[in-house]
This record gives structure tokens, C-alpha cells and sequence, in this order.
């Protein structure tokens, strides 16, 4: 659960003030953004390339029980003589016509892409999306005893992978967080591949917040 609390915490950062990309005061976003927290990481699994989708699916089957027991309920308080067929379970393709349902599902599934989906919400102006995004990415941005604390967490739960393929591998998916600064696009020849990212985060309060520390921490642990 501490994962999730930090998200939430973060989310509350991110929505105070009028600095906030969207408004702090909407319910509906609200809402989105708290349930994202809460379902993004439910299945997790270190050895699974799967956990986003498992996760967006359970989330889907928690919202189609709920949309179900609210039509039953409804159906129970009102008319009595209601059609059977009104209490059938709500399939997950009735349920992602839900826009709300929709929003939450694409925070979940976002964060297994996360540089280039939070890229994405900040060029389409998808706030929603961006701000889950931040929240989720802000412990790059803590303080390095945080940071640290963190990365420790992480190496035990891959504890499995032998030190040497998991620090290579760590350091390959902490560069490809690092944002590509102007040296690096004159040094960058066409074999290689070329980051399209300026900035790990996407909302400007995010980016105000933690990203000069974000970069900092992500250059320390790769140099390890």
C-alpha cells in the first residue's frame, strides 16, 4: 500500500492550487484519478510482462459487479415487476462505454509505457491522464534518502536476477526515462535509436516540482 499512498499524496500535490493542470474541485476527476491509484498496481508480479492489463481487467470486472448491484438495487427500490433480464451482470464491453470507466482503464494501462503515454497526455492536453502519470512517477523526484530507499525496494523484488543482468537492465530502462538534451541529438547518429522526450514529466507543476531532482537521481543510480 505504500506505493499507493504516495500516488494519492502526490495526486493531492498536484491538484491543489491554481496551479493544477486540471480542476481540483471536479468530483469526476477526482474520482478517476483515486480509483486509477488504487487499481494500477493491484496484480503485480515481477516476473510478469502482464501486471497493466491484469490489473486494468480486474478493475474492469470490479466496475461491472458495482454497475450491476446498483441496477439490482435500483431495480429492488423501484419497480418491482422489472424485466429478469434488467439484473444480468454488465458485460466489460457495456462497461467501457462508461467514459469515466474508459479514463481509469487508460491511466492503468498507460503506466506500462510510461515516458512516451505521459508525452502523449501532455501533447494532447489529456490532464487527466498526465497528472495520474506524474503522480505515479514523482518518487524519481523525492529526496535521494527516498530515492535510495526506493531503488532498494525494487532490487528486491528482482532479487531472482542475477546483479549483473539486473543492473544492466535497470540502467537501460533509467536511461530511456532520462530526457534527450541538445548534445545528445548532435552526437545521435541514424543507427541509433532517438528519444522523443524533453521532459520525464508531463504537467508543469510536476516538472517544476521534481524533475531537476528526477534527472539527478536517475543519472546517480545508473552510474552506480
Amino acid at each position: 500500500m505504500t506505493h499507493v499512498q504516495d500516488v494519492i499524496a502526490s495526486l493531492d500535490f498536484l491538484l491543489d492550487g491554481e496551479d493544477s493542470s486540471i480542476d481540483a474541485h471536479t468530483t469526476c476527476e477526482k474520482a478517476i484519478l483515486i480509483l486509477a491509484a488504487f487499481f494500477h498496481d493491484v496484480i503485480y508480479n515481477p516476473k510478469s510482462s502482464t501486471n497493466e492489463k491484469d490489473s486494468a481487467d480486474l478493475f474492469l470486472q470490479f466496475a461491472s459487479e458495482l454497475s450491476t448491484t446498483i441496477s439490482s438495487s435500483s431495480n429492488q427500490q423501484g419497480d418491482s415487476t422489472s424485466d429478469d433480464n434488467d439484473e444480468q451482470p454488465c458485460t466489460q464491453q457495456h462497461i467501457r462505454n462508461c467514459i469515466m470507466v474508459m479514463q481509469i482503464e487508460e491511466c492503468i494501462i498507460a503506466t506500462a509505457t510510461h515516458i512516451s503515454s505521459a508525452g502523449i497526455a501532455h501533447e494532447t492536453q489529456n490532464h487527466t491522464l498526465a497528472t495520474f502519470l506524474d503522480a505515479d512517477m514523482s518518487i524519481l523526484g523525492k529526496d535521494v534518502e527516498i530515492y535510495d530507499k526506493y531503488a532498494g525496494c525494487i532490487r528486491r523484488e528482482y532479487e531472482f536476477v542475477e546483479r549483473n543482468v539486473y543492473c544492466d537492465k535497470r540502467a537501460d530502462i533509467l536511461e530511456s526515462f532520462l530526457p534527450i538534451l541538445d548534445q545528445d541529438v548532435a552526437s545521435t547518429t541514424t543507427a541509433t535509436p532517438v528519444k522523443k522526450h524533453s521532459f520525464i514529466y508531463a504537467t508543469d507543476k510536476a516538472r517544476l516540482q521534481w524533475e531537476e531532482q528526477a534527472r539527478r537521481n536517475l543519472k546517480n543510480e545508473i552510474e552506480m
